[in-house]
């Protein structure tokens, strides 16, 4: 009779197995050498009690979820232990002749509602597009049949830039001005509320109404703009430019043209008119509920590149929260919006930090590792929270975890609490730098250089899975000098998003995770095989022939670059050898 194949265990159950055993075996020992003592003929069941109480510690220390937290542990054990497929969302073209010119994404945020998710991004063109997700209430019906085909995309160059020359600064020009960066990664926030999306492009804040997919509001500031925070009304957006930050309330508003012709005629603009440079007279502030003088914090190192919103009553309303700014320069930066633009205190962190995120749990070190339940149960119910940070210190990836604490957030800067109340992975995170990170369940997952994605514990030093989003479907030959030869070709994930993050529980149906490269958009999902593919964005009737034909090219390159990898694989070990040819 055949049998099927032996079940492999996990490597990590095992060891876990392995040290409650060790741990119950000392117990019994001691049980036993204590028994002996007392008498050799006295029953005593205390080596069982003690093998059942290690082991209820075992997983208690073990649990990675926090009191009132909801986890669905299916899903958690799909997302360890399942397949992994790659999924790209369709790439928006034009036809320029008989070709079909693809535009390039520049950025990638969502936007939820009753009816689903979709995804927001600016193209190279300065248009708008947007993509539909599905997983919301009634996605049955609507999403998911069309789930990554784009579903709206506005005119092109509505998101272009001008100097202004002399009209102030605020002069908004759809022809010659200047497209949506690439070198920005936090350029786009979207508010779902309000169904309002804000794109920076160089020195301009745009806000689009994503109903009508055109501009609402026009904003300039004096520098680049560089890093844009989440959108939540009613919390100001926090604008972070090249050297200072500003503070964007949405329900004010500006002197700003966002017409296509020219601005509408107005009281202040007569009274300004010719349009200068200089400030806004008392007479506009009047009409606009404008302050004479709007605070903003100036920044003593340029380039800040992720802002983060911390509510300190540890909710969802960042109102009266704090705000971590992290950029080219060695400390981050936290603010107080009660005080803005006074600077509250900074952290030390000596990397350069390009991306954050936080957990609404209080920190726990690694040296709470074997505590006994009662003790496990009481660190996680002390108010606080994680900040998490990544980016890249003397070359390597750096992945950074903070506590925070509700009462007086300085204590994170306090020497003798800096040891307990943070945590440096500069070791084991990544060979290359990390791009982004984000919470993915009861897990963080971040992305590097070399285009991997990996899923690690909160305690951000234990790997729970990886995975390279250049994988192909079938097998991949493992080269002498890398684990994969994928890894030394395609994309890398510059910013990472999981499908769910800011829905409510009942709508939050999705384990996804979206990336972007830098010029597409996937989904990073834990099924067999992608659910959809450029086959499904063909927009002509293709004959047997030519999906014959299309099908043998694009084995024929995945074959000729395979190849070609091995064969660089083969003069990299000879040369090691001594053997290869100089200059190569």
């Amino acid at each position: 009779m055949a049998r099927g194949p032996i079940p492999i265990p996990d490597p990590r159950v095992l060891e876990i197995k392995r040290r409650a055993a060790a741990l119950a075996s000392s117990a019994s020992t001691q049980n036993a050498t204590r028994d002996g003592a007392k008498g050799a003929g006295e029953p005593s069941s205390s080596s069982e009690l003690s093998i059942e109480s290690q082991r209820i510690r075992a997983l208690a220390n073990w649990d990675p979820s926090y009191p009132n937290e909801k986890v669905d542990w299916y899903g958690e054990y799909i997302a360890r232990h399942g397949p992994i497929s790659t999924s790209w969302l369709q790439q928006p073209t034009i036809r320029d002749g008989n070709t079909d010119e693809t535009h390039e994404i520049r950025g990638m945020a969502l936007h939820h509602d009753s009816n689903g998710s979709r995804v927001v991004a600016p193209l190279d063109d300065g248009s708008v597009c947007l993509w539909e997700l599905g997983h919301g209430i009634h996605s049955e019906r609507t999403g998911d049949q069309r789930k990554g085909a784009i579903i709206g995309r506005s005119k092109r160059g509505l998101l272009s830039f001008s100097d202004g020359g002399d009209n102030g600064g605020f002069y908004y020009s759809h022809h010659k001005g200047k497209t949506a960066s690439a070198g920005v990664v936090e350029c786009l926030s979207v508010d779902s509320i309000r169904n309002k999306a804000y794109f920076a492009v160089h020195k301009g804040l745009h806000e689009v109404d994503l109903n009508t997919l055109q501009i609402s509001h026009y904003e300039r500031y004096p520098f680049m703009i560089s890093a844009l925070s989440e959108a939540a009304f009613p919390t100001p957006l926090t604008v972070g430019s090249t050297h200072s930050l500003h503070l964007h309330d949405p329900r004010r508003s500006t002197n700003a043209c966002w017409s296509d012709s020219s601005c509408t005629d107005r009281v202040d603009n007569v009274a300004n008119f010719p349009a200068s440079g200089r400030p806004k007279n008392d007479f506009y502030r009047l009409l606009s509920g404008d302050q004479p003088s709007s605070p903003f914090a100036p920044l003593f190192h340029p380039g800040p590149l992720a802002i983060h919103h911390v509510s300190t009553s540890g909710t969802l309303d960042a109102s009266s929260g704090e705000i971590y700014v992290a950029g080219r320069f060695p400390s981050l930066l936290i603010y107080d919006r009660r005080s803005f633009p006074k600077l509250r205190n900074t952290i030390h962190s000596g990397a350069r930090l390009c991306s954050l995120t936080s957990v609404p749990y209080p920190f726990r070190s690694l040296e709470d590792r074997d505590l006994t339940p009662q003790a496990v149960y009481e660190a996680k119910s002390k108010p606080g929270q994680t900040l998490i940070a990544c980016g890249e210190y003397n070359g390597k990836g750096s992945l950074e975890i903070y506590g925070i604490s509700p009462e007086d957030s300085s204590s994170l800067a306090a020497p003798g609490n800096a040891r307990n109340l943070s945590y440096k992975n500069r070791v084991s995170a990544s060979r290359s730098k990390l791009l982004s990170v984000a919470t993915h369940g009861t897990r963080l997952v971040v992305s590097d250089g070399d285009g991997l994605i990996r899923w690690m514990e909160r305690d951000g030093s234990t790997l729970v899975r990886r995975w390279n989003i250049n994988q192909y479907e079938g097998s991949e030959r493992v080269g002498i000098f890398r684990s994969s030869s994928a890894e030394a070709h395609g994309d890398v994930a510059r910013k990472l998003l999981p499908v769910n993050s800011g829905v409510v529980d009942a709508q939050a149906k999705s384990d996804e995770l979206l990336v972007w490269t830098g010029e597409r958009v996937g989904i990073v999902a834990f099924k067999n095989r992608p659910q959809f593919g450029l086959e499904d964005w063909e927009q002509r009737v293709e004959t047997a022939e030519e999906k014959i034909k299309r099908r043998e090219e694009r084995i024929y390159g995945e074959t000729m670059r395979r190849a070609l990898e091995k064969q660089a694989d083969e003069v990299r070990f000879v040369r090691g050898l001594g053997a290869g040819v100089r200059g190569l």
